[in-house]
């Protein structure tokens, strides 16, 4: 497991005491959504109107940096790996970290998967195919 995804970086400007709810969220190549739950180690992104679908899971090591004056927090992938990551029924949350909304090892570990590889090692969708080439 990567603990990197789990943390935020050195130099976001994530400020401990400041829950990210409501902030906009802006991936790489335009808005993604808006932050619905800020659970510590990850972030549950509304990703509706921006991105057809249904609230992501975002791990906070995705954050490049955070606005507090403007409410933003930046991404630093586009909206396609994020869109393509599992939905958050898929992903278990049943063991609660210090912030009440942890994610259980096993759920780390399906996102790892999905957000630690390239994105050509992905293959549409998300699906897990390898691209051929």
């Amino acid at each position: 497991m990567t603990t990197e995804l789990w943390e935020y970086r050195p130099g976001s400007h994530h400020a401990a005491d400041l829950s990210l709810v409501g902030y906009e969220v802006e991936a790489t190549d335009g808005p993604l959504g808006r932050v619905e739950l800020d659970a510590g180690d990850h972030l549950l992104v509304d990703t509706r109107p921006w991105v057809p679908g249904a609230p992501v899971l975002v791990p906070v090591g995705l954050v490049a940096r955070i606005d507090h004056l403007e409410l933003v927090v930046h991404l630093d992938c586009p909206r396609a790996r994020v869109r393509s990551a599992p939905p958050p029924a898929a992903v278990d949350r049943a063991a609660p970290g210090p912030a009440g909304h942890g994610l259980s090892p096993a759920g780390r570990a399906v996102l790892d998967a999905h957000y630690a590889r390239p994105a050509a090692a992905r293959g549409p969708a998300g699906t897990g195919a390898r691209r051929a080439g």
